[in-house]
């Protein structure tokens, strides 16, 4: 779990300037807390994944994930 992570390897903190990015793997053991400023913020998810890894029955949840995250259409993109 996380909180077992971080009792063994500790806690990295990322921190930013207004209009700065993070860019990190979102398999990477990760969690965030709501803003706590008063400005907003905006989250951007960019996947590149391979055709042959089709998404497939979840096997930890009870439903799979929308389509808007993880598309059933596997038809690779053509330049």
């Amino acid at each position: 779990t996380l909180t077992d992570f971080a009792e063994r390897y500790g806690i990295d903190v990322l921190t930013g300037h207004a209009g700065g990015a993070t860019m990190f793997d979102s398999n990477c053991m990760h969690a965030s807390n709501g803003n706590v400023t008063p400005y907003s913020r905006s989250n951007l998810f960019v996947v590149y994944n391979s055709v042959e890894n089709a998404c497939v029955e979840p096997f930890a949840a009870s439903r799979p994930r929308p389509g808007f995250l993880g598309s059933r259409d596997h038809t690779p993109i053509a330049a």
